[in-house]
């Protein structure tokens, strides 16, 4: 299973992070990066499955693909800011940890526009 390999590999990079920082930070630091991505890639090949059985659900409902699209894009967004914001707190950079956080909300209401267009005709239509 996939999640034993993710948690047996994060275990093993902790250890070493651990020993790394009292030595050589700046490698400790690279290790955090590199460890992080790789578990990022790890957890891709379940992601692909998820994306599959979501396209086929689409495929075989009613609901505008558009709109699931958007719905699919903030939620990969809001992975790839909380990936980015935590790797700056663990470097100690809590401000620009902040500054990718925000971004991210921007980015995802701008996405929602639509959405929130096509929800404030549903309501205008029903009053």
């Amino acid at each position: 299973m996939t999640i034993f390999k993710i948690v047996g590999f994060g275990i093993i990079a902790v250890s070493l992070i651990i020993i790394l920082k009292n030595q050589k930070p700046e490698i400790a630091l690279i290790c955090v990066i590199a460890s992080s991505v790789i578990m990022l890639t790890l957890v891709f090949d379940e992601l692909k499955s998820v994306i599959n059985l979501i396209n086929s659900l689409i495929e075989n409902s009613s609901i505008d693909s558009f709109y699931i699209k958007i719905i699919l894009k903030v939620i990969g967004i809001s992975y790839i800011v909380e990936f980015g914001r935590d790797i700056c707190k663990d470097a100690g950079e809590s401000a620009i940890a902040n500054k990718i956080e925000m971004a991210g909300k921007v980015i995802i209401v701008s996405l929602s526009i639509p959405i929130i267009a096509s929800l404030v005709d549903i309501v205008a239509q029903i009053v």
